[in-house]
């Protein structure tokens, strides 16, 4: 498996991740600035680079698993998933639905084999995220993880905005890593400024 570059991907989010403008973010908060990960996800290089530079952070830490919210986490989390098998360390992946469908096996937690009887019980699971806030929707798949009997300590992100998450985080025994931070994108303390 070729090396994570982090420079490569730096250079992706600053071109295709990183907007400035008016923007409403998933917390409810306006801001002047915009990360689109899927615009880097989603290219051959950015899906590469994001599942090697994820993984550089998995390899130090405890992980039966990896787990996060639909949507942003899914395309990194398929990534993971095959990126650990191709590094000789297979790293299982799950994903948290925002809610159960109607139809079929009902299920928040999706990717195990139930009728297999695998579980997340007593797994160490570290959450995955593209970008975190103020933490809020890595706390949502937190939820639906430990109801399944996970138990988290870590979660990584590509990008920590600085906004709260770190904090919001820690406050549930959770430790934060990300890959870049806004900073590192070069926002400055103008782009952070509050519209409302």
């Amino acid at each position: 498996m070729a090396a994570y570059d982090r420079d490569a991907l730096r250079a992706l989010l600053a071109t295709r991740t990183f907007k400035r403008g008016d923007f409403l973010l998933v917390s409810g908060k306006r801001s002047r600035i915009y990360f689109n990960m899927k615009a880097t996800m989603m290219t051959p290089e950015g899906a590469a680079q994001c599942a090697r530079g994820l993984l550089s952070v998995l390899d130090k830490l405890d992980a039966d698993y990896v787990a996060g919210l639909e949507m942003g986490a899914v395309p990194l989390l398929g990534g993971i998933a095959a990126a650990s098998w191709d590094a000789g360390r297979p790293i299982g992946a799950v994903f948290v639905r925002k809610a159960a469908k109607a139809h079929g096996t009902s299920l928040m937690v999706e990717g195990l084999d139930d009728a297999g009887g695998e579980t997340l019980k007593g797994k160490n699971v570290v959450l995955i995220d593209d970008v975190a806030t103020s933490g809020g929707s890595i706390l949502k798949a937190a939820d639906q993880i430990a109801a399944a009997g996970g138990v988290m300590k870590d979660a990584i992100v590509i990008l920590d905005r600085e906004q709260g998450a770190t904090e919001m985080l820690g406050e549930r025994g959770i430790t934060l890593h990300a890959l870049f931070t806004a900073t590192d994108l070069g926002v400055t303390e103008e782009d952070r400024k509050p519209i409302d």
